[in-house]
């Protein structure tokens, strides 16, 4: 770190630590013993809260973050998604948190066009001087090719990047003396939860990436004539700026214009609904932040997708247990919902289990209509949040993420339509999911992805047990360690034995599986049959499970 920067970082010290006294939250530089840090007068180490209200602590951090701008508003917003982290109150608070902000001038927007793309005179025919939207990142400006086409032009905030790698590197800073002074920084993992949102903030500050997502998205909705995606004009976009195609329709949420063009509410709810559950279960690549404004609609049988700036991304295997998950919950099928927490990584030997299924199933019971075969997603999440919390159980980031897009897509879905039903429309979805798994082709994707984590290590073997055995035969083993050799050849030979007979069974039900399944045609109507001949292949799969379980001698 330069001698520039570091000055730049001290004036940015002092103006977080007025912050926080303004506020009333001095009292945690104390707490967090950043004392030696941050020379603060005792005097504004005092709290304006009873420390035992989360409520007023989280009103007045919310409020701190507002002022510190769009580094601390977008970790604000991140934090907002971890109810495994935070208290209710907390995440209620930061949940209003906005990411708006003054736009900045055209002049400065020239600039920064002219340093990336060239002058705006000769690259566009037309260019709107006046923001469709700004944010903390950047501004958005309609404009008009010199080959006619009409576009919207994303520009990058000028000298953003060097103000959130400050900001950044105070935040990574600060985690790390509150870690050393702080139980509960330590506990929450403070450090690696600043460095996960270092990364994804760095992301979304990269607009070559954002086009990549957006030519994905494209490519994904392709064959699909009821969803839109904004094409790319890659050569009018870099890092810093983002050329893409105008997208002429109604916010989803402009009741307004939508009743006045005649426009079947109960439609657009339902395709809207569908279309993000797609990305979802069936490509794994979904918007993050799927709010009113980024999904416009075109007609009632139309609607698209802009902003892909935020992007969550599922594996097959997150796939597979997100469906097993939802499908458990939806038919309040709770060992396979709690099957899927497992698959999951969110339940493990440290979680009271006994009474977290207790809890469990009665937030499943609570929560379901059962009158109305539906599921009331927001009480769900306020339940979820509660557990997380009161089991300290660590939420996957694109879990929390994923939860979060579904609540607002729901939310949006009940304005549309008040008789809006999120399991009418995601339950035929995640069947439909599930089918395509069972299918021969469906297993060989899963077997695809899980080859370099459980197969591929055994080609190695041989090749470092001969390493093993030429060390021996020349002498190089400490006779001390010959024991502990023995006792970890034999374990890596047990694994080895295990993992070949496991194999050669999951091969023989794979076969068989396939054969069967390639016999028929089978429709949702036969589902129960299918799922009583693959159940074979379901055991094998927990024998297999069982059997690699030697990994942990």
């Amino acid at each position: 770190m330069n001698i520039n920067q570091r000055i730049r970082l001290g004036g940015r010290y002092r103006q977080i630590i007025k912050t926080l006294i303004k506020h009333g939250l001095g009292y945690l530089i104390h707490r967090w013993g950043l004392e030696g840090a941050v020379p603060v007068p005792v005097f504004y180490l005092l709290h304006k809260c009873d420390l035992e209200s989360d409520a007023c602590m989280a009103e007045n951090l919310t409020s701190a973050i507002m002022e510190l701008g769009p580094t601390f508003i977008k970790f604000g917003q991140l934090l907002s998604t971890r109810s495994d982290l935070l208290s209710p109150a907390f995440i209620e608070e930061l949940e209003k948190l906005q990411d708006k902000v003054m736009p900045f001038p055209i002049d400065q927007v020239k600039a920064q066009i002219s340093a990336e793309i060239g002058p705006v005179e000769e690259v566009f025919a037309d260019f709107d001087p006046v923001p469709l939207a700004a944010a903390s990142i950047g501004q958005v400006h309609r404009a008009r090719l010199k080959s006619g086409e009409e576009v919207i032009v994303k520009v990058q905030r000028p000298g953003i990047e060097k103000l959130v790698e400050d900001d950044l590197q105070i935040l990574k800073e600060l985690a790390n003396l509150a870690e050393k002074h702080s139980p509960d920084a330590r506990q929450i993992g403070l450090v690696a939860l600043v460095e996960d949102y270092a990364k994804v903030l760095r992301l979304e500050l990269d607009y070559d990436r954002e086009a990549k997502n957006t030519e994905r998205m494209r490519l994904n909705f392709a064959a699909d004539d009821s969803v839109v995606i904004p094409r790319v004009y890659e050569e009018y976009s870099t890092r810093r700026v983002l050329t893409e195609e105008f997208i002429d329709g109604v916010k989803l949420d402009d009741f307004e214009t939508i009743e006045a063009r005649g426009w079947n509410r109960r439609k657009i709810s339902r395709l809207g609904t569908r279309a993000f559950l797609t990305q979802v279960m069936m490509h794994g690549f979904f918007q993050a932040d799927p709010h009113p404004g980024n999904i416009m609609v075109l007609s009632e049988d139309k609607i698209a997708f802009i902003d892909f700036g935020a992007i969550g991304l599922l594996t097959e295997r997150r796939l597979t247990s997100l469906g097993k998950l939802l499908m458990g919950i939806e038919k309040k099928d709770l060992d396979k919902a709690m099957s899927a927490l497992y698959d999951m990584g969110i339940l493990n030997d440290q979680v009271d289990l006994d009474s977290f299924e207790a809890d469990f199933s009665d937030l499943v019971e609570r929560v379901y209509l059962s009158s109305m075969g539906d599921i009331d997603t927001d009480r769900l999440r306020r339940e979820m949040m509660e557990i997380a919390y009161r089991y300290q159980l660590r939420l996957p980031n694109y879990l929390t993420a994923l939860m979060r897009a579904l609540i607002t897509v729901d939310g949006v879905g009940k304005k549309l339509d008040p008789n809006f039903y999120f399991s009418e429309v995601a339950g035929p979805i995640i069947r439909d999911m599930y089918l395509e798994r069972i299918k021969p082709e469906g297993i060989y994707r899963s077997l695809r992805s899980n080859y370099y984590r459980e197969i591929k290590p055994l080609l190695s073997f041989p090749r470092n047990l001969n390493h093993l055995i030429k060390v021996a035969g020349e002498g190089e083993l400490e006779v001390s360690h010959k024991h502990e050799l023995k006792k970890n050849l034999e374990s890596k030979l047990t694994q080895l034995s295990n993992r070949i007979s496991a194999s050669l069974i999951i091969a023989g039900g794979l076969v068989s599986t396939s054969l069967l399944l390639a016999a028929g045609d089978y429709s949702v109507a036969h589902l129960n049959t299918v799922l009583l001949a693959t159940s074979g292949f379901a055991i094998l799969m927990g024998l297999y499970a069982f059997l690699i379980s030697g990994r942990r001698y």
